[in-house]
């Protein structure tokens, strides 16, 4: 507003009297007074007689912007000798703090990295069909060992199956994959490094199944040289399970055999007590009342317990439970595995002592009654070890459910 629309404004007020239709000391509402050039202030507030050089502007209550989502607003606080409401000082605070969600949103760090599937293809393709045969020939004399145990030895038969099996838990578990790593990770040339010094140990000592060993650590060098550390430790669970494929050293493995015969002779003894029948152990050998049952090496119980271990190894990685759950899966696996045993070796021992004609009858020319006998209840326990161990695991879960709170 200029000066000459103020002196307009006050014309007809001062042309009407002036003074004299109001008292002193009041002017008519809605007139202007200059205080200083470029500044109003009005006549309604600010009486003539005591009229300050510089009038107080007249407050104003900023309006604060609310949230649409907040349905209720909040009562308007006043600071004492303030006619302004304690949120004016900081008008856009509400709309600063609605926005701090998405503003955190959008800063916050990916927990997985997105995937190139073509990449990712090419990538698994080119290592399968070069370093696949490169690890085939680099450590043959070891293939060759596993392969003549897989199929010559009972106890590590299972080994034929261990490799798809691997590469079945690494597919099933797609959905948790940390993503696509383009850089290559020089760590991992560190267990490439511990490959070598096995191989080179084993050649010294002429150690065949350390040198089939190294293999493992060779395959975990090349998956986190080449995926990076977040992929190996997204793989290591699934990669564990190749070690079911190698066979143990021999003076270990004899000791094994030689402990666990012992013990499934007396174990299986009680049991056959416990039902009735005599029976007396006596180192890996079983005194029955008509005959003597042995407990040979193939019946130590090593086969059972590689292989309910693996199905226990493979329950954790499938089903992915807390981690002390997992730690009593794996934990029960040995004495499932000992009992089961145990039980074969009583069914054995109940068909000779008390059904030994009927099993005759079931065996063919040329073949043993007690190897009949012990093939029979093979088959009949190895149901029984599935059935328990299937028990157990929905009993487990059954005990200690998940409760969101």
């Amino acid at each position: 507003m200029t000066e000459n629309q103020t002196n307009q404004h006050s014309q007809p007020a001062n042309s009407g009297g002036g003074n004299a239709a109001h008292p002193e000391g009041q002017r008519v509402p809605g007139t202007f007074r200059k205080t200083r050039p470029g500044h109003f202030a009005s006549d309604s507030n600010v009486s003539h007689r005591d009229a300050p050089t510089q009038p107080k502007p007249i407050p104003t209550e900023p309006v604060a912007t609310v949230p649409e989502a907040s349905a209720v607003t909040a009562p308007r606080r006043f600071e004492a000798g303030s006619r302004q409401p304690a949120s004016s000082a900081q008008p856009t605070q509400p709309k600063q703090m609605a926005q701090r969600p998405a503003a955190a949103a959008t800063h916050a760090k990916p927990t997985r990295l997105p995937i190139d599937a073509p990449f990712e293809r090419t990538r698994l393709l080119l290592l399968a069909l070069i370093l696949t045969p490169l690890c085939i020939y680099g450590s043959l004399p070891s293939w060759a060992s596993m392969v003549y145990e897989w199929w010559n030895t009972d106890d590590y038969s299972h080994g034929f199956i261990v490799i798809p099996v691997t590469l079945l838990f690494l597919y099933l578990r797609l959905d948790t994959y940390p993503g696509t790593t383009y850089k290559l990770d020089w760590v991992g040339l560190f267990p490439i490094l511990i490959y070598g010094v096995l191989r080179f140990f084993a050649g010294e000592q002429f150690m065949a199944a350390l040198d089939a060993v190294a293999i493992w650590f060779w395959i975990l060098g090349v998956v986190w040289f080449f995926y990076g550390w977040r992929a190996f430790l997204w793989a290591l669970p699934s990669l564990c399970f190749l070690v079911f494929m190698f066979q143990l050293p021999y003076s270990v493995d004899m000791m094994l055999r030689g402990e666990l015969q012992q013990f499934a002779a007396k174990f299986a003894a009680a049991i056959l007590q416990t039902v009735g029948v005599a029976a007396i152990p006596i180192t890996n050998t079983i005194r029955l009342s008509t005959m003597e049952l042995g407990v040979e090496a193939a019946c130590s119980g090593l086969r059972f317990l590689m292989s309910i271990f693996a199905i226990a190894f493979a329950t954790v990685l499938l089903m992915r439970r807390p981690w002390w759950q997992n730690v009593i899966i794996l934990a029960i696996a040995a004495p499932l595995a000992l009992f089961v045993n145990a039980v074969r070796i009583a069914i054995t021992g109940v068909l000779l002592e008390n059904y030994y004609d009927m099993v005759a009858a079931w065996t063919a020319e040329g073949q043993s009654v007690s190897v009949v006998a012990d093939v029979q209840a093979g088959r009949i326990t190895i149901f029984l070890a599935l059935g328990l161990f299937a028990l157990f695991v929905w009993f487990l879960g059954k005990i200690f459910r998940r409760v969101e709170i």
